[in-house]
This record gives C-alpha cells, structure tokens and sequence, in this order.
C-alpha cells in the first residue's frame, strides 16, 4: 500500500501532533482505515519478540523520560559536529560531551551553569519539552533541532534495537541502543509514541547534493496485546507496505508559542516525539515549572545543553508557564545564598581497582528544603555519567556510613563517573542506567565516599552545630540519667546498652557560630605540617591508608571551585586516595600500593600549583612500609565497658513549631539520630509532644494532669525504642560494618513507634490501676 496515495500523509500526520487523547489517535488511525490492518505494521526493532528489551528498562517514568532528552542532547551535538565538516566518529572529533559544548557553543568549561540565565535560555530552545492535555494524564513532546533523519532511516536509528548507531562517537550519551524504548511502558494504555523528523538541510544538501528531495518521515509505535499464540506484547510501529510514511514540506508547525498555544512555530528540520498518557506519579501531574522540572533536574544533575519547558495544559494559573531547565548544578550555581558558605565544593577521589571520580559536594541550608515546593532533592549521593543520573543512594547511607545524622538529609554528593573505563562503567551500572550492579568495584566506591564524608572536618562541625542546635532545648541530662540509672538498678539488661551510664560531655545550648575562615584565593604558602628539619618519614601498615597534612592560607574551594582552581599532582609508588582542604589544612590520603614489602622504602613528590605561580609549591617526605596491621573490627570507635552506646542519649521535646527540622507530621511519635565523637558514638532521641495521638489522650482524660501524659508518653516511646535498637544490636551479624544498629534499624524504630504512641498512654494507665489494685 503507497499511503502517499490512500491518504494525505501530511494531513495524517499533522493530525496525530494535533491529537491529545489516546482515543483521539485510535480515531484517526481507523479513519485513515490503519488502526485494524496489522499488515501496515512492523515490529520494533525487526524483532517479534521484543517486549523482553522494552520491558527491562527504566523504572522511573522520569529516568524513561530522560532517556529521550538525551537523545535530543546527542542529536543536537552529532548536528554541530557534522555541520563543521567533523566526522563524528573521527579523531577530530570532540572525546568527550563536555569538550564538543565548549568548541560548538563557547560554553566556559565546557558547563552551563558557567553561562548566564539569558544565554542558557537563549540555548534552550534547540531543545524543548512541551506538556499538554489533560492535568491528571499529561502528554509529553519534544522537539529538537538536532541532525533528524531520513525516511528510510528511520529503521536503523529510531526504531532499531541493539544495533551499534552511536559507537564510536565519543561526545554523546547513548551507546546501547535500547534505552528509549523505556517510555513505551508508560505511555499510556497503547504506548503510543509519534516519531516525526527531517535530516537537516545542510547535512542533507552534503550528503545527497542539492537537487534530491528532504521529505519529513513519521510513523507511530503502539503495543499489541499477547493473543494469537503471541504469549507476550509486541510493539510495533506504522510503515505500510514496510515504508516510513512521508511527505514534502519546509516546516511544520510543530514548537510552542505564547501560552496557551502549543504547536504555532514552524520547525524545519529536527525530530518531534510524543508521548501521550504518560504515566507519572501524581505529584508530578502538576504544573511543568514545579515537580517535574525538579525531578529533571535531579535525574539530570549536569546536563550538557539546557532544556526550554512549555507547560501548555490548560487551567493552571501561574506567573510563568515556560523555563529553562538547566539540572541540578546550576540551581546550586545560581542560588548561592541557599547554601552552606565556607565548605570546599569536592575533590577527586582514585580508588585501587576502580579508577578516579569527581566528587561534588554541596550541603543546603536548611531553611532552602522547607516549604511545599523545595528547590532541592532530599540529601544523597547521585552517580552521574556525561551530567545523567545513573544511580543513587538515599541521605540514608549517609546517616549510616558516616553518623552525620543532622545534616544527612540536606547534603548532596554527585559524583562523577564519566572518565571511569568503558568497561568499567559497564560492569558497574546496568544498561536502564538507573541502578548499580552489587560488585567488588561498587563496594570499594561506596566505601571510599563513606571514608571521603566521615573525615571531612567541615562537614564534621557543621553536624555538631546542627546537633546543637536541635538539642538546645533537650530534656537535662540529670532527669534522663537519674531515670535511666533507676532503670538499670531494677533491671541490668540496660546495662548492655549504656555501661556505667556515663553522661554525655555536651554543654547546653547551641555552639557559639565560629568565626568563618577566611583564605585567600590564591594561597602564599603550601607546606607539611610542623615539617621536621630531616624530613618528614611516614610509618604506614601495608594494608593501611596514611594521611599528611599540609598548612596554607588557600580558600576552602581552591582545589574545586569552577574558574582558576588549584592543581596538585605526587609522584612516587603510593596511590593519591583524596585530598580535604578545610580552613587552612590540606589533608592529602594515601594508598600503599600492594606491590610493596614491609622495610620499603618510598619516596612521595607533592606539588601545588594555579594561574597566579609560575613555579608551584613543592614538598617531599618518604614513606617507610611495615608488616600488616590486623584487620580493624567493625563499627569504628567503641563505647566503654563493653556498652552499645557511649553515654546515655538526650531526649529533645519537639513542637510543632519544629517538625521540619525532623521530618516529623502530625503522627510521628520519635526520631533517632548518631553522632560520632571522640568519646564514641553518641544517642540522641526526638519525641513529638504535639503528636495527635498525644494530644487526643489530653483531651480524653482532662482529669489527668497533662504533664503526667507527656511524661509517660515521652518515656514510654523512650523505653520501647531502647529496646527495639538493643533487639537490632543482637541480630546484627558479626561482620557488619554498622557500628550503632542495622541498616534501616532507626528508620524502622521510627515507623513502629507511629503505630505505638496510638497506645502507650492507654497501656500505661492501665498497668498503673492494675498495680494500685494489688496493692490493696
């Protein structure tokens, strides 16, 4: 069949742009007398069976959904490349993403977030995402200026599986060929996706000379339902007669313009996708600006090309309905004032047997994550690839791995992946590139960023100041001791948990605020500290890391600000694990290669240097390697006599007033939080007098002095959750690394103790009459 002559294939498919319901496009494929004929339909892929590729993508319609903005990125970047006479896949080529948006838009270091609001949006417009119809079932499409393709194609690129399009290209994302297929599980009932797109005319003139036509091509890929001895799906897409659907114009009304209109600018060459229905959860269903827009951010931290966003579904009243979308560093780039001053910004981390990353290091104010519409993602750490989130770990592992209980949830750590080996990179994270492989390689990552967090003195203090200032208004520490010292007379079990019961060596009140450190830009001196007249000799285990510490007057992001950042490079057989510099002192951590004996001998250069020197600072020291040290027992620093904790936790009231600060509501009942010291590992326990369950037993019972309720609610929950953590402490196994409980063991305690203060007042009571009745 020449559709070409059945119908008029522009008119279809201006139709199928124009269709905002999946019923709309059932419409207008039956009209067409296409929708019933699977003889015009072809599967995806080449492949019949091909549900088991497009069925093992994403799990996040936002990370299905990013996938297509990627292809946009490459598309655009192959277009510049081939429009300046560069072979993408030659050796003139750009070797990374990064470098081809330097040389092809004059972006400074090749990152937006160096760039200005106006010229990001300015660039924004190669690439946009439009939202229309319906709120609850939005449709979703994208538009780009990229290289487009040709009708015939289309087979081999958009609608291929598995085929290497992109290898060999080294300055764009997409190499598996197989990722954009995961918006077809969420895009409604049928999976429909509209495909529309015309090579572009310079490249095309280039390629097959002036006088040949450049017609647009457009097919659209829906699910057919298992049946006719199919056991499975199977997506296919139109193409009668086995031909892409084509026709001849300059353009196609196809971009937004002023709201509410979005389809009223002309395109002329590129690639349209829409999606419609797109299954997103429902506080992404909101206005584009908002939920969604801070959910691209996060799953695109660091894109290389800002994205233009078009909210064009009606009923929303808003003072803007389009942004720009530039990711997650940029809005940290752009809102200075929301951020924790003083802290460097990361380091690169080199693990043995993993390669180097880059490690961003960011922590919000508080103040910046409240409210209903917050700027920022929860705290955690995001493995990026080429600006795309590949991974992630809650502020959970954060909390666990390095006891910053009070600034876990507002600290973000990206880390960079991008210049780990190929193979690496595929052994380590999956082809959906939303989760990571469990491996030796993963394991050695995450505990080197466990370590990297856990010795950072800035972070450190600005947990201790947070702690401070949660606990100002803590229960005293003479009422919880005398009480729980009562306790463990009546009963030794205690005992296990706290030792002698020692009190906790925290004053009252919050910390005075420390004068900020001020360095300077660019430092006059880097040098070891109380360096000896002889030399510095360093002893060190073969199986252990050492530190030197160096002393300067350098700014605190001298090594990982943006513009003119110091460089250091060693020299010498130990391995460079990470560098911290805080408040004038250079910590440098090193790895003892494991190809060296004991009574080495081995001799480290370190050298500094930035813009303003012309010769770089220079230390030396050498290193003398002994026998291996005996493995270290998990969990850390140990509390006295045997004890799980180290002193007897503060009990902080808290009000309504500060339920942010704990990520309390109305039902929470209690929050457990660590902190590390040098006495050990210390308990702090949150209990919410103004819980409702609380509340209403003070309303029931107005008889009863409400002081009383609240003493017996606090130190019941109290009580209840101190045995819940010493049941976790029995159970942990031995080898794990969890020094204070299990993983998950304080979220968990917090999730029973919702249901619990339903009836700890209630139980109480009873027992207290029952008590008083055996009495007489």
């Amino acid at each position: 069949m020449d559709l070409t002559k059945a119908v008029n294939a522009q008119k279809l498919c201006e139709q199928l742009i124009a269709a905002e319901t999946e019923s709309d496009v059932i419409d207008t494929l039956t009209s067409a007398r296409l929708w019933d004929r699977y003889e015009h339909w072809v599967p995806y892929g080449g492949m019949e069976m091909n549900r088991s590729i497009v069925g093992n993508q994403q799990s996040s319609p936002v990370a299905a959904l990013v996938e297509k903005l990627v292809n946009s990125l490459d598309a655009v970047l192959t277009c510049e490349a081939i429009c300046r006479g560069i072979s993408p896949r030659s050796a003139e080529a750009p070797q990374t993403m990064i470098e081809a948006v330097q040389r092809f838009f004059s972006v400074p270091d090749g990152r937006i977030q160096n760039l200005t609001a106006s010229a990001r949006t300015r660039l924004a417009e190669k690439i946009q995402l439009v939202a229309t119809g319906p709120k609850k079932n939005p449709n979703y499409t994208i538009v780009d200026e990229g290289e487009g393709q040709h009708p015939d194609a289309f087979a081999n690129t958009f609608l291929s599986l598995l085929r290497e399009n992109k290898s060999g290209i080294r300055f764009v994302q997409g190499k598996f060929n197989m990722g954009g297929t995961g918006v077809l599980q969420f895009a409604g009932r049928e999976s429909f996706q509209l495909i529309v797109s015309r090579r572009n005319t310079e490249i095309f003139c280039a390629e097959h000379g002036t006088g040949t036509e450049n017609p647009w091509g457009f097919t659209i890929v829906r699910r057919i339902n298992p049946g006719d001895g199919k056991p499975h799906s199977r997506y296919v897409y139109l193409a009668p007669a086995g031909r892409v659907p084509r026709f001849n114009a300059d353009s196609i009304e196809v971009r937004p313009a002023e709201y509410p209109h979005a389809t009223s600018r002309a395109l002329e060459s590129g690639s349209v996708i829409k999606l419609w229905n797109f299954k997103v959860p429902g506080g992404l269903k909101t206005n584009l600006m908002f939920d969604m827009r801070r959910a691209l951010e996060r799953h695109l931290p660091e894109p290389v090309l800002p994205i233009r966003l078009y909210e064009r579904r009606a009923g929303y009243n808003a003072h803007s309905y389009e942004t720009t979308m530039s990711g997650l560093s940029s809005v940290i780039a752009d809102n200075p004032e929301d951020i924790e001053g003083g802290l460097d910004t990361g380091s690169q981390l080199s693990i043995q047997g993993v390669g180097v990353v880059d490690v961003r290091l960011t922590v919000v104010r508080e103040e910046a994550v409240t409210g209903s519409n917050p700027k920022y993602p929860r705290g955690g750490i995001f493995f990026n690839v080429n600006g795309q989130l590949h991974s992630e770990l809650d502020s959970g592992f954060v909390s666990r791995r390095t006891k910053l209980d009070y600034i876990a949830s507002t600290t973000l750590v990206t880390v960079d992946c991008t210049s780990l080996s190929e193979r690496l990179r595929e052994d380590l994270f999956l082809g959906s590139r939303d989760r990571m492989r469990e491996c030796e390689e993963r394991d050695r990552l995450y505990d080197a960023l466990a370590d990297y967090l856990r010795d950072h003195g800035g972070l450190r203090e600005l947990n201790a100041r947070r702690r401070q200032e949660r606990m100002a208004a803590a229960v005293s520490d003479e009422e919880t001791t005398k009480i729980v010292q009562d306790l463990v007379k009546a009963d030794p079990t205690l005992a296990a948990l706290f030792g002698k019961g020692t009190k906790i060596k925290i004053p009252i009140g919050p910390e005075p605020v420390p004068v900020p450190y001020e360095g300077k830009r660019f430092p006059t001196y880097f040098r070891i500290t109380n360096e000896p007249k002889d030399g510095l000799v360093k002893r060190c285990p073969r199986n252990r890391k050492f530190r030197i510490t160096f002393e300067t007057d350098a700014a605190n992001d001298y090594f990982s600000r943006m513009k003119d950042r110091g460089r250091y490079a060693t020299q010498g057989s130990p391995n460079l694990a990470s560098v911290h510099l805080w408040d004038g002192v250079a910590t440098f951590t090193f790895d003892i290669p494991q190809h060296c004996a004991p009574r080495d001998v081995l001799n480290v250069a370190v050298e500094v240097m930035d813009v303003s020197r012309i010769e770089p600072f220079a230390s030396s020291f050498r290193v003398e390697v002994e026998q291996d040290a005996p493995p270290r027992e998990p969990g850390g620093l140990k509390p006295p006599s045997g004890a799980f904790f180290s002193g007897l936790p503060k009990i902080k009231e808290v009000r309504r007033a500060e339920w942010n600060d704990w990520s309390f509501d109305e039902r929470s009942a209690l929050a457990l939080r660590a902190n590390i010291s040098e006495d050990g590992e210390q308990l702090d326990i949150a209990v919410n007098i103004d819980n409702i369950y609380l509340q209403n037993e003070k309303d029931k019972r107005r008889s009863s002095d409400p002081r009383m309720l609240e003493y017996w609610f606090k130190y019941g929950l109290f009580l209840l959750a101190l045995g819940m953590l010493h049941d976790h402490k029995t159970r942990k196994p031995a080898e794990s690394n969890e020094a204070l409980a299990e993983p998950g063991a304080f979220e968990d305690i917090g999730k029973a103790c919702r249901g619990l203060a339903i009836t700890v007042i209630p139980v109480i009571e009873q027992l207290s009459k029952e008590r008083d009745l055996a009495r007489v």
